[in-house]
């Protein structure tokens, strides 16, 4: 097994070796999972939205205020069911799934309190993406 290599992934990304629908499906994958993580404990603070507009910069390349994530946010809210997440994340590789889950985990420790609710919304959004233990621990198999 081998550790996910981030920045070379980013890089991918960045550069377009992937097909634009394929990046299309990524940002929205990860605008989706990211702004509900920002409500699920029916707060969304200011360094989540900070967060979450520096993740989608530096995996998108796009640029997104932050009423735009705190309106994203509470639509997310809204939706009850995951079926949305695993439908994108059934049309982008295992590599963005990882990516997209890591910056969950980030997301979700950037206000210093993870709570149950945000555990469990973890949990579901990884098995929705179809990630064992060890995607989300950032292992791959060769």
């Amino acid at each position: 097994m081998a550790l996910v290599d981030l920045e070379n992934l980013k890089a991918l990304l960045k550069t377009g070796s992937s097909a634009v629908d394929e990046r299309d499906t990524f940002k929205q994958l990860l605008l989706t999972i990211l702004t509900k993580a920002s409500r699920v404990d029916l707060h969304t603070d200011s360094s989540e939205v900070e967060l979450i507009q520096r993740i989608m910069q530096e995996y998108t390349g796009e640029s997104f205020d932050s009423a735009t994530i705190r309106s994203e946010a509470i639509a997310q809210a809204q939706e009850s069911s995951l079926r949305p997440v695993a439908k994108l994340a059934s049309k982008v590789s295992e590599d963005m799934r990882v990516l997209a889950i890591g910056a969950l985990k980030e997301v979700m420790a950037a206000d210093d309190r993870i709570s149950y609710a945000e555990i469990d919304y973890f949990n579901a959004v990884a098995a929705a993406m179809r990630l064992s233990f060890a995607d989300v621990a950032g292992l791959l198999q060769d």
